[in-house]
């Protein structure tokens, strides 16, 4: 699956950032985040929310949004 607009990128970003991408998908990505900064950008911010949010220990979150970013988590994480 070529990478051919900036909206491909969003459903990636997730599996990118975790470098669970297949090589053709990882290689058309990295093409595609050569020519366009604003992607690239949303890549930065992406995995730095990610790094963020590892950061919180579960005591931290009150328990309504604990269980909503659970679910999130279990419906869109592999890991």
């Amino acid at each position: 699956m070529p990478v051919r607009k900036c909206q491909d990128l969003v459903g990636l970003l997730a599996d990118y950032v975790e470098q669970q991408l297949p090589p053709a998908v990882h290689d058309s990505l990295e093409r595609h985040l050569s020519a366009c900064p604003r992607c690239v950008a949303q890549v930065k911010s992406y995995q730095s929310t990610v790094t963020l949010l590892r950061t919180i220990k579960d005591d931290e979150l009150p328990p309504e949004l604990r269980c909503t970013l659970k679910s999130f988590l279990d419906r869109n994480c592999r890991n």
